[in-house]
């Protein structure tokens, strides 16, 4: 099972860092291009995750007893914070980590104001100045009668769906181009990371590796908090290994660690982020795999509001540093943003994977 773990670990991080998934470019492209690709490439995962559970729940029915979080006003201020930090960090859980396993060493720093966020949360709790998240079950286990219709209906979209994606793909494209495509449809992305994550979650429960990592921090500290599991641990080395095999495949990997004022928002932001994960809980990782999906009764109004908070840090940075946030899709493929270099390759357009 650890086995099955690691390779669907790993499918998930290659997709992600393929289609280069990033909540902080989906809000960019509504700002500069008033179109919602990236957006519609996350709605399509719950989807796919919805066409596996739902066929799961019918042949297994107590597996929809699974516990989710309250909805909370600190779930909300969690949500927004972390997508505050991710505005200025230039990147959200996603593509922190597809950008450290580009070389970046931006990222190394955001990772290291994330533990100074959870630190934060830490000394909070610790004067009695913030309550922790509160348990609450998920309305997944509501709507299990309905789970053989359901099923059935998932089950055909998701029949669409493929046929679509295979009938759509380049001219003459093999299976083993479209896998080592440079660049993946964010169709494609959200078919691989909705299975992978629906497996992943009915196999061994809530993986995101942001409360994996602001578990790690907490345990450091002596809260007395259940350290992650020896699975969760291996899920978040999968998905870096599934990213740093895609860039080392593509031969984008470029070690850059020369330090530069703007490490100071990734710092800020990364502080931003830890302190979100550990108030909401979890990060857009989390929202978006399982959270949502299992209609965990938090996770909706709390990813609205991670958007919001990306759109308010977007803002910041235009007024006050003249920064233009921009994110361009073409044929349902990411091309460009303002953040991230050039991938070796770019000056030929992306075709269609």
């Amino acid at each position: 099972m650890l086995v099955v773990a690691v390779v669907l670990g790993c499918i998930m991080g290659f997709a992600a860092h393929r289609a280069s998934i990033c909540t902080v470019r989906a809000v960019a492209e509504v700002m500069s291009a008033r179109s919602a690709h990236m957006f519609a490439g996350v709605g399509r995962s719950w989807l796919w995750v919805w066409a596996v559970t739902f066929a799961f729940l019918w042949l297994v029915p107590a597996a929809a007893g699974v516990n989710g979080w309250a909805l909370t006003g600190l779930a909300l201020l969690g949500g927004l914070a972390f997508g505050l930090g991710a505005a200025l960090n230039g990147g959200c859980a996603y593509s922190t980590m597809a950008r450290l396993a580009d070389g970046e060493g931006a990222m190394l720093i955001a990772i290291v104001g994330f533990a100074a966020g959870t630190a934060a949360f830490v000394t909070l709790i610790d004067g009695q100045w913030l309550s922790r998240p509160v348990r609450a079950p998920v309305l997944l286990s509501a709507i299990t009668a309905w789970s053989l219709v359901l099923a059935l209906g998932f089950g055909v979209w998701a029949i669409y769906e493929a046929v679509r994606l295979w009938r759509t793909r380049e001219p003459g494209a093999s299976l083993r181009d479209l896998m080592v495509a440079r660049r993946y449809r964010l169709s494609t992305a959200a078919m691989l990371m909705g299975v992978t994550g629906a497996a992943l979650f009915l196999l061994f429960g809530p993986f995101g590796y942001t409360a994996t990592f602001e578990l790690l921090i907490e345990r450091a500290f002596g809260t007395g908090v259940a350290p992650p599991s020896t699975t969760r641990w291996l899920l978040l080395v999968a998905v870096l290994a599934g990213m740093l095999i895609s860039t080392l495949l593509r031969g984008s990997f470029k070690l850059d660690l020369r330090p530069q004022p703007t490490w100071l928002l990734n710092f800020l932001g990364g502080m931003l982020m830890g302190f979100g994960t550990a108030l909401a809980p979890g990060g857009n990782d989390a929202l978006v795999m399982y959270g949502i999906p299992t209609l965990s009764p938090y996770a909706l109004p709390t990813y609205l509001a991670l958007i919001a908070g990306v759109a308010a840090g977007l803002l910041l940075l235009r007024a006050f540093m003249g920064f233009q946030p921009k994110a361009e899709f073409r044929n349902d493929v990411f091309i460009a943003d303002s953040w991230t270099r050039p991938m070796p390759g770019d000056a030929t357009p992306a075709g269609k994977r």
